[in-house]
């Protein structure tokens, strides 16, 4: 079974479409049984907002809860698939020919896989320009979905360059205490290594400081929030 571009199963409760650009929220209708596996001939991601879901793609549980953000390229076969029907969700769908103009722009080929805060927080906003459509939605669309490709890219980024697990534990660190100021000594601490160490390595790693990832984070949770 082949989905056309913006179709997915579910019944559509808003929707709009901007050329090569399809926004829908929507409300499951088929049972967790009676979903075939199929293919989707465009790029979607898949934002869920209620109820518990089946999916396949990296990173993501047996079963999940949202809100949580999946990606998914053109050409994707799946059985992804609500358990019941009562769950909701938000999708950005694209063509498959503007899907290929982004990617040259960017690293987005890592397959079907669950997107990080950053790319969520860009979800979580487009889903808001869809619910309260006015004149500047077009051009805010447009902004968000960059800006979520582009967390996309370091998402692949950082999943393919495989951080030494010292670093990974500086970054979980800052990504838990969002409220707080660690310093970095704290940090550095934390590593086991050196403080001028461990910023140049955050850097390149991360392509920012200790510091811009940590007001990003701050960022990401109050776009959760809000």
């Amino acid at each position: 079974m082949h989905f056309a571009h913006g179709h997915f199963y579910g019944n559509y409760q808003r929707q709009r479409r901007l050329g090569d650009i399809a926004l829908a929220e929507l409300a499951p209708t088929v049972p967790e049984s009676e979903v075939a596996p199929h293919v989707h001939a465009d790029a979607h991601c898949l934002l869920l907002l209620a109820g518990e879901y089946l999916s396949t793609a990296a990173g993501m549980p047996a079963r999940a809860r949202g809100p949580l953000l999946i990606l998914n390229p053109p050409g994707t076969e799946h059985r992804d698939r609500f358990a019941g029907l009562d769950g909701r969700f938000f999708t950005l769908s694209l063509s498959a020919d503007c899907w290929r103009a982004m990617a040259q722009e960017r690293r987005l080929d890592a397959g079907a896989r669950r997107l990080g805060s950053g790319a969520m927080a860009q979800a979580l906003g487009l889903r808001s320009e869809l619910q309260h459509w006015d004149a500047q939605s077009p051009l805010a669309v447009e902004c968000r979905l960059h800006a979520l490709l582009d967390e996309a890219a370091i998402d692949v980024r950082l999943d393919a360059d495989h951080a030494p697990d010292w670093l990974q534990r500086v970054r979980e660190q800052l990504e838990d205490q969002w409220r707080t100021q660690p310093g970095i000594a704290e940090l550095a601490h934390t590593a086991g290594v050196h403080p001028v160490y461990l910023a140049r390595a955050f850097r390149r790693q991360y392509g920012c400081t200790p510091a811009d990832y940590l007001r990003r984070c701050r960022l990401q949770r109050a776009a959760l929030m809000l």
